[in-house]
This record gives structure tokens, C-alpha cells and sequence, in this order.
């Protein structure tokens, strides 16, 4: 009778362990479970806002070209003439001037869109304070007031083309093939 009544003990501590296993494996699988889900959750989105940045980034590509291009050519215009010399009115209708608010149109999308690029961030900031100035130009000319905003649009200006080629340099290393 003392086997069995060892067998009996045997049994019951082995019930008592298994159960406590199974509770102990149960748990892990509670906690564990949403974590994987949450975490297959969390790469997927990553996965989209970095697909919905790179389409971003390419179809803002050759508008960053025009821009650079742009702000490249209105800058060499202003380094091949002396202060005096500018012509105010020529100025205005440069290519550069007049594609701002283009530009400035294109990033305010950007600029609510769930991406973030600190890059693109300031040379938005750059774009809205060159339009912001050259709308002050337009709303009261003058050649004093022409020569104060000039400044302040050459400034931004070599802003703008510094971080417009950083992007266009990032973009081309990111998204190219080679």
C-alpha cells in the first residue's frame, strides 16, 4: 500500500506542476501574442509611410531639378550685376520668382502629409518666407523697399538651392538603381 500511496502523491504533484506549466505558458502566450501582432502592426505602417515617402520623394524629384536649376540661374544673375545695376522689374519676372508659390503649393502638401524630412521641412520654411517676402515686394513697391527684400531673397535663395541639392543628392543615393 505505500507504493501506491506514493504513486498517488507522485501523481498529484505532477498534476499540480503540469498545471502550473500550462498556466505559466498560457501567460506568455497572452502577453507574447499581441506583442507580435503589434509589432507586424507597427512594421507594416513603417513599411507604407517609407513606400509613401519614396513615391513622395520621386514625383518631387523633377520639380526639386526646375527649382535648383531655378534659384541657381537667379542667383547668377544677381552675382554678375552690381546692386545699382539691377533691374527691378527684369528681376521679378525671373523663372525663379515666378515658380515660389508654385513650389511653395507643391510643399504644403508635404507639410500636412504624415512624412517627415527635416531637409524638406526647412527648405519649405525657406520657400513660405520667399513667398511671404516677395508678396510684401508686390504689395508695396519701392526702389528702398526693393533693395531691403532683394537681400532677404538672395538669402533664401542660397538656402533654398543648398538644401534643394541635398535632397535631390539624398534622393538620388536612396532611390537609385545602381
Amino acid at each position: 500500500m505505500a507504493l501506491t500511496q506514493t504513486s498517488l502523491i507522485f501523481n498529484q504533484e505532477l498534476a499540480a506542476w503540469v498545471q502550473a506549466l500550462g498556466s505559466v505558458i498560457a501567460i506568455f502566450v497572452a502577453v507574447a501574442v499581441p506583442l507580435h501582432f503589434d509589432r507586424k502592426q507597427r512594421l507594416y505602417e513603417q513599411q507604407t509611410l517609407e513606400n509613401q515617402k519614396q513615391k513622395f520623394f520621386i514625383t518631387l524629384l523633377p520639380t526639386l531639378y526646375q527649382l535648383r536649376n531655378s534659384t541657381s540661374a537667379f542667383l547668377q544673375e544677381f552675382q554678375h550685376q552690381q546692386t545699382s545695376e539691377i533691374d527691378a522689374i527684369k528681376t521679378l519676372e525671373s523663372e525663379y520668382l515666378n515658380l515660389i508659390p508654385v513650389f511653395a503649393k507643391e510643399l504644403h502638401i508635404f507639410v500636412h502629409s504624415n512624412i517627415y524630412d527635416e531637409q524638406l521641412n526647412q527648405l519649405s520654411f525657406e520657400l513660405f518666407h520667399s513667398e511671404e517676402i516677395l508678396s510684401q515686394h508686390l504689395r508695396q513697391p519701392s526702389e528702398l523697399k526693393w533693395i531691403k527684400h532683394q537681400q532677404k531673397l538672395i538669402q533664401h535663395a542660397e538656402k533654398i538651392e543648398q538644401f534643394t541639392s541635398k535632397i535631390i543628392e539624398k534622393i538620388e543615393m536612396n532611390y537609385s538603381s545602381t
